[in-house]
């Protein structure tokens, strides 16, 4: 479902390793949709998270501020990894645009 304001986050997990995982990402907003794999943990290396080339219908890439809350998202799934030993299947997330 595309959302009317703000953006969508949905992240699925990949191949995974105790150290790293890979995940799917896929960013909306109400104006264009974004692709890219994602690299989380050690094979990212220092930044722990380093996302491929993005691929969109409409060219370009996603908005910072929703690559941003992405990024943490999976900041949050590398500490969990860390201290449960698993990797969430999946993440989900609407974030309001950011008003100027």
């Amino acid at each position: 479902m595309t959302p009317k304001n703000g953006g969508k986050i949905e992240l699925k997990l990949g191949p995974t390793s105790p150290e790293s995982a890979e995940y799917e990402a896929h960013l909306q907003t109400s104006a264009a949709s974004f692709h890219a794999r994602v690299q989380v943990g050690a094979s990212a290396g220092p930044k722990q998270v380093e996302f491929g080339a993005w691929t969109s219908a409409t060219g370009g890439e996603p908005p910072e501020w929703l690559t941003a809350d992405a990024r943490a998202a999976l900041k949050a799934a590398l500490r969990t990894a860390h201290s449960s030993g698993r990797w969430p299947r999946r993440i989900t997330r609407w974030r309001p645009e950011p008003v100027d």
